[in-house]
């Protein structure tokens, strides 16, 4: 005979759901998102009002339109930019390889 178990989840405001039991599950009422409590603090699930694979309140903490990774290569210094120029700006160079002019039928088809 199949034993009936209830469970039972933490609901209420973002707000005021609090830091949840390792393994307990919270719901936010006001924005159907879905957390489990962790030993680090709440853990996000799922945001019901997110489409896709990312979440704005994962990637944007700060809520700037900018994702947080891309913020932080903003702002790396110079000097720790790999494969950059020896002199800034590049010195004028050209590229000999190029063909001079109009190209022909037969060079824009590789013959």
């Amino acid at each position: 005979m199949a034993l009936k178990t209830l469970i039972q989840i933490r609901r209420g405001l973002e707000s005021a759901i609090g830091a949840l039991a390792i393994g307990e599950l919270g719901y936010c009422t006001d924005t159907g998102k879905l957390y489990i409590g962790s030993a680090a603090g709440n853990v996000l699930l799922v945001a019901a009002q997110s489409t896709g694979d990312m979440l704005k309140s994962i990637y944007d903490t700060n809520n700037n339109g900018k994702v947080d990774f891309a913020q932080q290569a903003d702002s790396v210094a110079w000097a720790g930019v790999e494969g950059k120029p020896s002199v800034f700006p590049p010195t004028t160079h050209t590229h000999d390889y190029l063909p001079k002019g109009p190209l022909t039928w037969n060079q824009m088809k590789g013959v």
